[in-house]
């Protein structure tokens, strides 16, 4: 800042001396390279607070605002030199060119030279958007110091309308550096891709465990870029598996240069289909927030479309209207979290999570449904050695029954079969104890007995 502040110096003091306006443009924008070290530096003692609760990204971006404010004043000066060389056109007014201005002009080049050279090299060092912004502005007044300086040599010679013209060419190269800045900065603000998709998935591939991954992202300034995507890994593996694969995706990431912030949201992968498991899971979730319990989820297609069949568990004490519309909640959480569903049925049950006490039956009513579950089992091919028969009553209402046995079937039966017999064996003790409302069948393999 200083340095450019002595080059303004001497630059202005030629300028005013001579009557020059290309010098005076010339020393204006060396004026503005130490007005935007004062920016920069303002930007700069924001930009590296850490992290904190308003802003846990950090306050980096305040460094590329800073950037921006120079590229407005150098907009400014552009101009303002513009309309000063057009006035100039139209002035008669002769400028006196010697030896000491070009030699003020040589001094004001050398300090910004070595100025440029420290900062850039700085700049690229420290990976800040604002030095090597200012650093390209000074490398820049070089070039523009250079044509000022050959346009007094014209001046001198005779050719006094050399002055404007150079003038006229400082502010447009002015301009084009505020232009510059605004292609460096202006991305950073809009959070364009700080690097290309394919390079980062180039490095995903490569960590075993991954099924697939999707919506790669990146953004950020140079040296201060963040990426974040989402990875998809086989259901089957555990959380922690899955959260060292993630790791792995993690680390490689951060190896890249210029990223300092990697962020990977794991998924289960799923299948063209939706997943039976999947839409049970999301279900009960759905059904746990509203204090409901889901106990039998069906999922079937019908002309294409998907739809849920629910047995949903109610809390005793609920009447049958409060029930219906924590129910009816309960379909409408369901569609919303899975559009895929087409419709949504609901069977209302009780459901409680109090430890219940049996009242314990007469022994006269135990050998009556002993009978009774004996004779069933007989007619049902594949059944057989009933046993562990359980009688109890609901506590809430003395006139309901439940009944629970165990039975013996085939190993080798499918589970299908299987299931047909125990609602077989469930259904034929139904007609036949009128009074028990609930029949629950246990089937095992006879060696297991």
């Amino acid at each position: 800042m200083l340095l450019n502040f002595a080059a303004t110096a001497v630059k202005l003091a030629a300028g005013i001396a001579t009557g020059a306006l290309s010098v005076v443009a010339d020393s204006l924008d060396s004026l503005f390279d130490g007005l935007s070290n004062i920016v920069g530096l303002a930007g700069l003692s924001v930009a590296t607070r850490p992290p904190d609760a308003d802003h846990p990204y950090g306050y980096r971006k305040f460094e590329t605002i800073a950037a921006l404010s120079i590229a407005f004043l150098l907009f400014l000066t552009a101009w303002q030199l513009l309309q000063a060389a057009w006035q100039r056109f139209g002035s008669a007014e002769t400028l006196e060119v010697n030896s000491w201005t070009i030699l003020a002009m040589v001094v004001g080049m050398g300090i910004q030279a070595g100025t440029s050279i420290y900062e850039l090299r700085q700049g690229r060092k420290l990976r800040s958007e604002v030095l090597v912004a200012d650093a390209l502005h000074t490398r820049a007044s070089i070039l523009i110091s250079l044509s000022v300086l050959g346009g007094l040599i014209l001046v001198r010679l005779g050719f006094p309308q050399a002055d404007p013209i150079l003038a006229a060419f400082v502010a447009v190269m002015i301009a084009k550096i505020g232009v510059d800045i605004l292609r460096e900065t202006l991305p950073v603000l809009v959070d364009k891709a700080a690097y290309e998709p394919q390079r980062i998935a180039s490095i995903v591939e490569g960590v075993d465990g991954i099924e697939s991954f999707h919506r790669v992202r990146s953004r950020g300034a140079f040296g201060d870029a963040a990426v974040d995507l989402h990875i998809r890994i086989s259901p089957d593996k555990t959380i922690q598996e899955a959260n060292a694969i993630a790791d792995e995706v993690r680390r490689r990431l951060l190896a890249l240069e210029g990223v300092n912030d990697v962020t990977v949201h794991i998924e289960a992968q799923r299948g063209p289909e939706p997943d039976a498991a999947d839409l049970f899971a999301k279900v009960k979730h759905a059904a746990g927030e509203l204090g409901l319990i889901v106990h039998e989820v069906w999922a079937h297609r019908n002309n294409g479309n998907l739809y849920l069949d629910l047995h949903v568990g109610v809390e005793p004490d609920l009447t049958l209207g409060q029930a219906h519309d924590k129910v009816d909640r309960l379909e409408r959480e369901v569609r919303l979290r899975l559009p895929e569903v087409t419709g949504v049925q609901t069977h209302i049950e009780l459901a409680t999570t109090q430890v219940l006490t049996d009242n314990p039956e007469s022994a006269e009513m135990q050998v009556y449904v002993q009978q009774e579950v004996e004779q069933a089992v007989a007619q049902i091919p594949g059944l057989s050695l009933p046993h562990n028969l359980r009688l109890r009553r609901n506590p809430a209402d003395a006139n309901k029954i439940y009944l629970s046995l165990e039975c013996a079937v085939a190993p080798d039966t499918p589970i299908v079969e299987a299931h047909h017999l125990a609602s077989r064996l469930e259904q034929e003790l139904s007609r036949r104890l009128p009074d028990v409302e609930n029949v629950l069948v246990h089937l095992e393999p006879p060696d297991q007995l």
